[in-house]
């Protein structure tokens, strides 16, 4: 029998299994209002937040999966994973499961949890639907709905959008006093979820322009958009893209690196897929992305779908259980790598023309992105074997370490790391660097033995030095290349790489090392404490090491 009001069993099942389906063509988000442009903003490069260059790296969680004594561990674990923004739903159906009677008190405080997001010193994207999709019952609508005559969902209807306009009367006020320009951490808001018409900024009838209309009444000034950009489990695709004649950045909010029926690590194949798949986006172009999810959480109660369990488990990097997985590791590397050189990646142009026969090895596929800020080249392995190659930039041939099955490494050219050191040339892999006062830490990492080159180019009054380090890896060492240039060198392992941990102090960020997870940190007089996942030393790397 099919009921002639809401939730059609046909139209329930054209959504749910739309809800894995894939991107939609158009990837365009509305830009900000006037009020906000000076806070948030982008262009066919990439964001601008607060006027800067900004690579945003994001993971979806629900606050819903969570219980909020667990919020802060949860977002502390992104945060220190290199995420700077976190993506959530709002469930119409969570907060107001009886007619009329809405909650947004104790565990479904949404303003509360955008504040920690923002006392957390990270970005906040919202989705609040109505429709959600999410695995989560009914997609987020409230089974009251179903029961009212004359109501069809997700299409121009009064009926319907009269009990939209109440819920967002009531969830848009809190993402708007929240919005970044207003002191919050919200940067996008996302209307409606995977719907099969409109996305992006496409708006087909008046459904989408009254969600839309809503929205800018309701106080919505951050850049916002409908149904989602670029969702799938390879959103980056298989060829680089250029920013010329773009007006809207890229951007995918739904990358997927696992999937709701799945529980624990990935397995190798995945591993490697889901990492490799996070760099073809660098690689590409790319100005941010989101793992969808990167902490699944719990489906408590009764809200999970006729197709999960209580756990949302999802086989993401950060369990159930807060465990880290191993991906949790590679995309930490990313991340880091990402937002240290932001200054390229969320301002550049496909450049990969002009480098693409670099490589000594033709089975190693060459991409590249050029800004003003310096050149980012991408050296593809993507065989099933090791390979080794060379590169060879303006005459001159460079060592590269071995590239494994699948990796993709980025050689940085032409980066002025402080005011007075350019990298000309680094073929090492390079977890980050930061500011320490008058200090840069610049941090490598390699596989035992093998070698890469950094050649830099230090700028002073009376003309430029070249210096040339060629990277041996044993074992971790720390140098100056020159006491003058205020660029610190740390080379590291691999697996010596995953133990390092960032921390924000004031303006200057701290570095903490010999810790599989590092929890809350604490500069005290004689010191710092900090809490890990267990019992180990640890040694902090401050203002020229000490």
């Amino acid at each position: 029998m099919k009921p002639k009001n809401l939730l059609l069993s046909a139209l329930l099942a054209a959504t749910f299994s739309f809800c894995a389906s894939a991107s939609r063509a158009d990837d365009n988000i509305f830009p900000p209002a006037e009020a906000a442009k000076n806070f948030v903003n982008f262009d066919g490069k990439g964001f601008l937040i607060n006027n800067q260059r900004t690579f945003i790296v994001s993971g979806s969680l629900h606050y819903p999966r969570v219980p909020r004594a667990l919020w802060r561990d949860r977002l502390l674990r992104m945060k220190r994973g290199g995420f700077n923004c976190v993506q959530t739903y709002v469930f119409w159906n969570y907060h107001e499961p009886k007619e009329g009677q809405f909650d947004f008190s104790g565990e479904k405080d949404l303003d509360a949890f955008l504040k920690l997001v923002k006392q957390m010193g990270m970005y906040a994207t919202v989705r609040p639907g109505p429709y959600v999709c999410a695995e989560w019952d009914s997609g987020g609508y409230p089974v009251w709905l179903k029961f009212k005559p004359g109501v069809k969902v997700r299409q121009p209807n009064a009926e319907f959008e009269k009990y939209v306009d109440r819920y967002m009367d009531k969830v848009l006020p809190i993402i708007a006093a929240n919005q970044i320009n207003k002191g919050g951490a919200v940067i996008m808001v996302q209307l409606e979820n995977e719907h099969p018409q409109g996305w992006g900024t496409v708006m087909p009838n008046d459904y989408f322009k009254h969600l839309r209309d809503k929205a800018i009444k309701s106080g919505i000034e951050v850049p916002y958009f409908f149904s989602g950009l670029h969702h799938g489990s390879d959103p980056a695709g298989n060829n680089p893209w250029d920013s010329k004649g773009r007006t809207s950045l890229w951007y995918t909010t739904e990358f997927w690196p696992g999937w709701y029926d799945l529980y624990g690590p990935l397995d190798a194949k995945n591993l490697r897929r889901f990492d490799r798949g996070t760099w073809k986006i660098l690689a590409y172009g790319g100005n941010g992305y989101n793992y969808y999810m990167l902490h699944g959480g719990t489906n408590f109660e009764s809200w999970n779908n006729q197709e999960d369990a209580s756990s949302y488990d999802y086989g993401a990097a950060i369990g159930e259980a807060g465990d880290l997985r191993p991906i949790y590791y590679r995309f930490k590397r990313a991340a880091w790598f990402a937002r240290s050189f932001q200054e390229i990646l969320a301002n550049s142009e496909n450049a990969t023309d002009d480098y693409k026969n670099a490589a000594t090895n033709p089975k190693i596929r060459v991409t590249a992105r050029k800004s003003p800020a310096g050149t980012l080249i991408f050296l593809d392995n993507n065989t099933e074997e090791t390979q080794e190659t060379k590169i060879k930039i303006d005459g001159t041939e460079y060592p590269v370490a071995k590239l494994a099955p699948g990796q993709i490494l980025p050689v940085v050219k032409d980066f002025q790391i402080t005011p007075v050191v350019k990298i000309k040339i680094c073929t090492q892999p390079i977890l980050g660097f930061v500011k320490q006062g008058q200090l840069t830490t610049l941090l490598t990492y390699g596989t035992l033995g093998k070698g890469g080159v950094l050649n830099s180019e230090e700028l002073f009054p009376q003309g430029k030095a070249t210096s040339e380090h060629v990277f041996d890896i044993i074992c971790a060492c720390e140098m100056f290349p020159s006491k003058s240039t205020n660029l610190k060198l740390i080379e590291l392992t691999e697996e010596q790489a995953d133990r390092i941990w960032f921390v924000e102090n004031g303006k200057d960020t701290l570095i903490v090392r010999g810790m599989p997870y590092l929890g809350d940190f604490t500069i005290t007089k004689d010191g710092f404490t900090a809490r890990s996942t267990r019992r180990i030393c640890a040694d902090l790397i401050g203002e020229r090491g000490k």
